[in-house]
């Protein structure tokens, strides 16, 4: 690399780091997800929405409907099956993979940028299947960071549309020793209820930079009664001139070798 592009590098790098940035994602391709993508318009707001070819436990779109979504939004990978890396010996992993990022860019007419582990289950070898696969970024269902992504190109998020208990934050902080997220969290008051803990995460990004990651299920949100809350989230989140809003391709630190993965 030459000293001119690593000075380029290290700008981006403290651009992104001085920003306060907000994207989403929505997971599993089903039709639903058109009423997420309606309210995104509504509230002129970025999405990337990682979608498997099939899903034996939830219906998925049809080509003409991803076609169609991708008009507007980012369209990522989640494997062909939505079968988890810890579902499958090592071989039907990557065979899951690359036929997904074939199959992406052969529909899209380019090539898929971003994957997301399907239920959030990775290690070390299916992260490296996923960058040799073709990927630039690989997104977890980690909760509770405002890292606008890891120098390894592996993506966190920081709020799930979906009810947890402050029960299962802690847990799940503790069991990732995601020590620093718990700190943060702590200092919004361990606050659980949606609303509250989407002002708080958003007034913290704005004052000490980071990125706010909402992501979630568009079956889980219609299962649950979770639409109203949604656009509620959606309206407070939106028009903020302190913000700048991205797709999750847009955070992907450019690199010019693979890195190691490390399970978080």
């Amino acid at each position: 690399m030459t000293k001119a592009l690593k000075t380029k590098s290290t700008c981006k790098k403290q651009i992104m780091n001085s920003t306060s940035l907000i994207t989403t994602s929505w997971d599993d391709g089903h039709p639903l997800d058109f009423k997420v993508a309606e309210l995104l318009g509504k509230y002129n707001l970025p999405g990337t929405f990682y979608i498997p070819q099939t899903n034996k436990e939830n219906p998925v779109m049809d080509e003409y409907m991803i076609l169609a979504l991708s008009k507007q939004f980012e369209i990522g990978g989640h494997t062909i099956h939505h079968l988890a890396s810890d579902e499958i010996d090592q071989k039907k992993w990557d065979e899951e993979v690359n036929n997904c990022y074939t199959w992406l860019s052969e529909l899209l007419g380019e090539v898929p940028v971003s994957f997301c582990f399907p239920k959030g289950k990775f290690n070390p070898q299916a992260a490296t299947s996923v960058f040799e696969a073709g990927f630039k970024l690989a997104r977890t269902t980690e909760l509770m960071s405002i890292k606008p992504i890891e120098e390894n190109n592996i993506l966190s998020t920081t709020i799930q549309i979906y009810e947890h208990s402050r029960l299962t934050y802690f847990k799940h902080l503790l069991k990732r020793k995601k020590f620093s997220n718990l700190f943060i969290w702590i200092q919004t008051t361990c606050e659980k209820d949606l609303d509250r803990l989407v002002d708080n995460y958003l007034k913290y990004i704005i004052i000490n930079k980071g990125c706010l990651h909402l992501w979630g299920h568009s079956w889980e949100i219609e299962n649950f009664g979770l639409w109203s809350k949604l656009e509620s989230i959606f309206k407070r989140i939106s028009g903020i001139s302190e913000v700048k809003y991205v797709s999750n391709k847009q955070l992907v630190r450019k690199s010019s070798t693979l890195p190691s993965y490390e399970k978080t």
